[in-house]
């Protein structure tokens, strides 16, 4: 496909036509912004390689084990995962984050942040809301009091383990649900319910209702941690009422003012002008946005299942989707402050990025054998995170990737090793620490999945 620019673009914004980069959030002035930590935190996020610096986890916990096989699917899980192995190796990759950076428990901010009454009481209105928008009443089963009689740990405890739904009405009686409010199992999935770009937070529009409270719960306990001046530039809980979706696995910083976003099964256009427009209010800069139009398919849910940055001009990439005859064609949306966009199409990711001088090295996720590629990218094989530039955290059941990482100057070591060596690698040492993936990937995602980077250093 020929590069092809939209020439109407780049032009002012007409005064009297109310546009989306005028219509954008301000600041978290939604959240009553008491810091509970010695010291508010900024955050910080202008690429997907440089030095991390402090990140959100989740360790998965007894919400797991409210799944069966005849709810996994409604979950959104591939299959039931034993919890004991899970952990172990979550654990894993845990203690390899600890040595190069700050490791936040998601549960441990959010029990903090709920201390504040206004906070709290927001909180629960908004999980209330959200499970009865378009049903009656009665439909919750949990009332605004019930939850806020809780304590903020406590509170954490039933949101993230769920709360069993009491038998005691004919209608509860009879009901085939087993939940007031329903565990959340993808939880541990940090990306996907919000995301950093520059000093401003994002968080998520879901795409399944099912996991609208995730979004809602790691807001709160993300801006229980931030400078109250911190920019809200997507809230998805509101935006979600306008029909976008957004989820942080369709959203790449690939500079301080260049982003690769997907438009997924999870992520749409829509949400993506209206992210677009407050980064450019909120900045007040040149911005690129690179859109990938991508399957609707489950292999392909998000940006990052086909596509990762691991060093400055290295990405694993998914190459029947990337690469060869027919790679994924994008759009080049470039907007410059008080203007319009300019729109350019691309016929791929690479091109695209090659036209903005960003020449990039695939790396092959599954090597050149297409049956590897398709097998290792459904095991998350293309989903890795960068502690540093060249410095990665892999699943280790994706032999035929690890193969090319081997290749393309990457020393592959085990998580236990690294850990046990307790050192960090040298600056500018490619490296790939491989976590064990089989149990985690069957939730469907990776590395990058399981984090939620606040602050990364520059360089």
């Amino acid at each position: 496909m020929k590069d092809t620019p939209h020439r109407g673009g780049n032009q002012p914004i007409p005064g009297e036509v109310e546009n989306i980069f005028r219509d954008v959030p301000g600041v978290i002035a939604s959240f009553p912004g008491r810091n509970y930590n010695s010291r508010a935190m900024r955050l910080a996020i202008e690429s997907e390689i440089s030095p991390l610096s402090s990140v959100v986890l989740h360790s998965p916990g007894a919400e797991i084990e409210a799944m069966t096989p005849s709810t996994a699917e409604e979950l959104l899980y591939n299959d039931i995962i034993p919890l004991s192995v899970m952990q172990t190796h979550h654990r894993q990759f845990k203690e390899v984050l600890e040595l190069f950076c700050d490791v936040h428990e998601l549960t441990d901010l959010a029990t903090r942040a709920l201390q504040d009454e206004t906070l709290r009481s927001r909180l629960c209105s908004e999980i209330i809301g959200d499970a009865t928008s378009g049903a009656r009443q009665d439909e919750a089963w949990v009332s605004l009091e019930e939850l806020l009689c809780l304590s903020p740990r406590e509170l954490v405890c039933a949101l993230v383990e769920g709360i069993p739904l009491r038998r005691d009405s004919l209608q509860t009686f009879l009901s085939e649900r087993r939940y007031a409010h329903p565990p959340l199992p993808n939880l541990y999935f940090m990306r996907d319910s919000a995301a950093v770009v520059r000093e401003g937070l994002v968080t998520g529009a879901m795409a399944y209702p099912v996991r609208a409270p995730e979004s809602r719960l790691v807001a709160a306990a993300v801006a229980g941690t931030l400078e109250t001046e911190t920019p809200l530039l997507f809230d998805g809980g509101d935006e979600a009422r306008r029909g976008c979706r957004l989820e942080g696995g369709d959203l790449l910083v690939l500079g301080p003012n260049l982003l690769a976003v997907g438009i997924s099964e999870r992520s749409n256009a829509a949400a993506i002008d209206r992210l677009t427009g407050a980064i450019a209010r909120t900045f007040s800069e040149p911005l690129t946005i690179i859109a990938v139009p991508l399957p609707q398919q489950r292999f392909a849910i998000h940006l990052d299942m086909l596509f990762t940055m691991i060093d400055h001009r290295s990405a694993l990439v998914h190459a029947p989707h990337m690469l060869g005859d027919t790679p994924l064609p994008v759009v080049e949306m470039h907007i410059e402050p008080g203007r319009l966009p300019a729109f350019t199409r691309h016929s791929s990711l690479l091109s695209c990025l090659a036209k903005l001088k960003m020449e990039i090295e695939p790396i092959l996720c599954g090597g050149r054998n297409p049956v590897n590629q398709e097998r290792e990218q459904w095991l998350s094989g293309t989903n890795a995170f960068a502690v540093a530039p060249g410095q990665i955290l892999v699943y280790d059941c994706n032999t035929a990737t690890l193969e090319e990482l081997d290749r393309a100057g990457f020393r592959v070591r085990t998580a236990c090793e690294v850990t046990a060596e307790g050192t960090l690698p040298s600056p500018g040492e490619r490296l790939a620490i491989t976590i064990p993936g089989a149990e985690l990937a069957r939730g469907g995602g990776g590395p990058r999945c399981m984090t939620l980077p606040l602050q990364r250093k520059p360089g």
